[in-house]
């Protein structure tokens, strides 16, 4: 049996390859829609919840997964906190799926989710039992301490990414299963993913969408629990950790994603995640 890990609102990871967690709650405290800089697995395995990604409502059901990539904001959904929330995350740095990944097996391809709607694979029972028992011997490996240990913790690792994205191959096209959706919010998301790089407003986003910015408000808040400049500020935010861990320079990046001036992004970065554009470029290089 795994070692259960009690939540933590804590949502960065201390490895620089991967880190998972089983857990089992019956109470978690509200985490606002966030994203991570790195890929994450979601295993359900009991609860009355739903997932909420980018303006997308998925109602989980035991064994369903999850699949969420680095610029996408999401956030669990409890209904019933009377019923064991329990579940397997793991996280997986880019770089280092990057590298296991080959010429022929590119093990990022499940990650590419962004707007396909294709988040949560629901699979038939004999490829849950198989991801699951993996999932089982990663958490066995990793406090493990006899001989090979270490290297069975990767190489199950592998295994399960490789069980994963052939999941994904199969099932992407008929595995759409929402618990409520709007067309307006999911344009409007796809909208300001695809234009980025701009200094958005409302009022452009409501004509583009060709509806009041009034109802563009309201829908938007109901869909995804954020007003739609948090929710700009947030992505560009986003946006803006990719850029800086590609390299770019400070001035780059706040230009390249629509800040007005760099005093409004460097407020903004800092009041996210606590520390400057240049703190976190040095943070991350140092892991």
């Amino acid at each position: 049996m795994s070692e259960l890990t009690r939540f933590s609102p804590k949502q960065t990871m201390d490895s620089t390859t991967f880190q998972i967690t089983h857990s089992k709650d019956t109470y978690l405290p509200y985490l606002e829609l966030h994203h991570h800089d790195f890929y994450e697995i979601y295993f359900f395995i009991s609860g009355s919840v739903s997932m909420s990604i980018e303006g997308k409502h998925y109602r989980l059901l035991p064994g369903d997964m999850i699949l969420i990539n680095t610029l996408e904001l999401h956030q669990a959904l409890i209904h019933d906190p009377a019923i064991p929330y329990e579940r397997i995350v793991l996280w997986i740095n880019k770089s280092f799926l990057k590298s296991l990944s080959t010429p022929l097996t590119n093990l990022e391809s499940c990650f590419s989710t962004y707007t396909s709607s294709n988040n949560l694979l629901r699979c038939t029972e004999s490829i849950i039992d198989a991801i699951h028992i993996t999932l089982k011997k990663i958490l066995e490996a990793k406090k493990a301490t006899s001989f090979g240990s270490d290297i069975l913790y990767h190489t199950y690792l592998t295994e399960l990414l490789v069980l994963i994205n052939r999941a994904f191959e199969n099932t992407q096209a008929s595995c759409i299963y929402q618990h409520h959706y709007s067309e307006l919010v999911s344009n409007c998301i796809e909208y300001i993913h695809d234009h980025i790089e701009e200094e958005l407003s409302l009022d452009t986003l409501a004509q583009t969408l060709y509806t009041s910015k009034y109802h563009l408000i309201r829908e938007f808040k109901k869909y995804t629990g954020l007003t739609v400049h948090r929710y700009m500020i947030k992505k560009k935010l986003a946006f803006s950790k990719e850029l800086i861990l590609k390299d770019y320079t400070i001035s780059e990046v706040y230009k390249r994603c629509g800040f007005g001036d760099y005093s409004h992004f460097f407020r903004a970065f800092k009041q996210e995640y606590g520390m400057t554009p240049k703190e976190f470029y040095s943070t991350s290089i140092q892991k």
